[in-house]
Order: structure tokens, then sequence, then C-alpha cells
């Protein structure tokens, strides 16, 4: 799985819910619908994070962007979930 955004790309930060409709990621949604730039994506291999050589569920490959936003210029890092190519 490749990274879907790429250093320097102007993204939108969107709200994200679950399969029961409630947030996924409620620490985000002041942010919602501020644009920014991507200024350095990461990968996070989960399997590699507990340790124990156990790949559960939630193994594999996440994409973590730093994002600078337009409005204040503050850096946030977000998963790549709550994030949508800006179109203006």
């Amino acid at each position: 799985m490749e990274a879907k955004y790429a250093k320097g790309q102007k993204v939108r930060i969107v709200s994200v819910k679950n399969q029961h409709s409630h947030l996924k990621y409620p620490q985000f949604e002041k942010h919602v619908n501020e644009s920014g730039i991507i200024v350095e994506p990461y990968v996070v291999h989960v399997e590699e994070l507990n340790g124990t050589g156990y790949k559960g569920h939630l193994a594999g490959q996440y994409y973590i962007y730093e994002v600078r936003l337009d409005k204040d210029h503050a850096v946030v890092a977000v998963p790549e979930e709550v994030l949508e190519e800006y179109i203006e």
C-alpha cells in the first residue's frame, strides 16, 4: 500500500465516522474543513510497534501526515483517513 498524499500536497481535513456513525477521530473535529500542506508523511508498521510479533486485527501499515494548517500555521499529525485532496 502506497501513501495517498505526498510532501507539499494541498489537503483538507474531513470528519470520519465508523460503521456505527460515531466519530472515529473526535480529536480532529476542531480542524474539519481546514486546509493545509503536507509537511512530512510517515508510515507506521503496527506489527513492529507491539514488540511481541503478534499480528492482530490492526496489523499492517498506516500513514500519518504532518500537516501545516493554512489558518494558523500550526502543524498537526493526522491519520490518512481524515484527509482529502484540496481542490480550489
